[in-house]
């Protein structure tokens, strides 16, 4: 007995072995029929050949992309890849800081960073990079300077101009840039100093940072800056003779004692920023003739507080 798939009928017949698929499988006409088990292989042969031939096909398209692309890859004499920098090329790196296109500029700073080429030979060509139209890349740049520290000196002057940047986030990296550097950044400070006021409180903040950092060298233009008209020169500045500390107390004494208003207020919260270091001077201003300097000296004792306590009992024991 022939026995046979039969994908019509639904149910199993006994004269002979037929079967039924439960659900409809349009595959074309193999099965619109009953197909005898015999000649079921070659059928489904038929049916897979095509499938078979776009797998090839496809397969090889695959394999040509992929050779080109590895080709593509190869130097060659000509084309894109001959004009692209290797990225172990320093010289080419630093030429295409001054490109127009941002993404290739940072690359390239990346690449720099990454591989650890970034030296002190490198800074003239990243300062001059730093008037980059394009603000991300000033700004790359001016981070790489910043992450070099002291061997970044010589980009001073270029930091300082980038401080009167049009954005914001440059200007204030800029700063602490100049605040990395350290003792190099000292020719910074008038630069600094003209930024106490900046609109930006961020920026404002790492001024104050720099600035601070420089120590005694920076009390005379910051003392002189508690007599600016803008509050928030004057706070900035007090801010940063409060960092400072001692070396500052005897120029804000006198601002304090002599100032305008505003100036002896801003020198108030200097004093009381720099805390036990004022104490024994601040006291000897209780007995002033000038009944403001004596409120004032005695309202930044007040703000000291318990730092202030010993050169209180000292100056009660001395009879004051």
């Amino acid at each position: 007995m022939e026995s046979r798939l039969s994908w019509t009928s639904g149910e199993r017949n006994a004269g002979c072995h037929e079967f039924k698929v439960p659900y409809a499988i349009p595959c074309g006409r193999l099965f619109a029929k009953e197909v005898p088990l015999n000649r079921l292989p070659q059928r489904i042969f038929h049916l897979a050949l095509p499938l078979l031939h776009v797998l090839i096909v496809s397969g090889l398209a695959v394999a040509t992309v992929t050779a080109a692309a590895f080709a593509g890859a190869a130097p060659g004499p000509s084309g894109a890849q001959e004009r692209a920098t290797p990225l172990d090329d320093v010289k080419g790196l630093v030429e295409q800081l001054e490109t127009t296109d941002p993404l290739a500029a940072s690359r390239a700073v990346q690449e720099l960073k990454t591989q650890g080429k970034l030296s002190r030979d490198m800074v003239p060509a990243l300062a001059k990079a730093m008037r980059h139209p394009n603000e991300i890349i000033r700004l790359t740049i001016i981070e790489a300077l910043s992450e070099m520290g002291p061997d970044a000196a010589d980009a001073v002057p270029a930091l300082s101009e980038a401080l009167g940047d049009k954005d914001p986030m440059v200007r204030e990296t800029a700063a602490l840039a100049l605040f990395s550097i350290g003792q190099p950044s000292r020719k910074a400070i008038p630069a600094l100093i003209a930024c106490l006021g900046d609109e930006s409180g961020r920026v404002r903040d790492a001024v104050v940072l720099a600035l601070s950092s420089f120590g005694p060298d920076s009390v005379g233009p910051l003392v002189k800056s508690l007599e600016s008209e803008k509050p928030s020169v004057r706070s900035s500045a007090a801010d940063a003779l409060g960092r400072i500390g001692a070396p500052g107390v005897p120029s804000i004494i006198a601002v304090l004692e002599k100032g305008t208003p505003d100036a002896s207020q801003a020198a108030s919260l200097a004093l009381a920023k720099i805390g036990a270091p004022a104490v024994e001077m601040l006291i000897s201003l209780l007995e002033s003739p000038n009944a403001r300097t004596a409120k004032l000296a005695g309202d930044t004792l007040e703000q000291i507080g318990a730092p202030a306590v010993p050169g209180l009992v000292k100056a009660i024991r001395r009879g004051k």
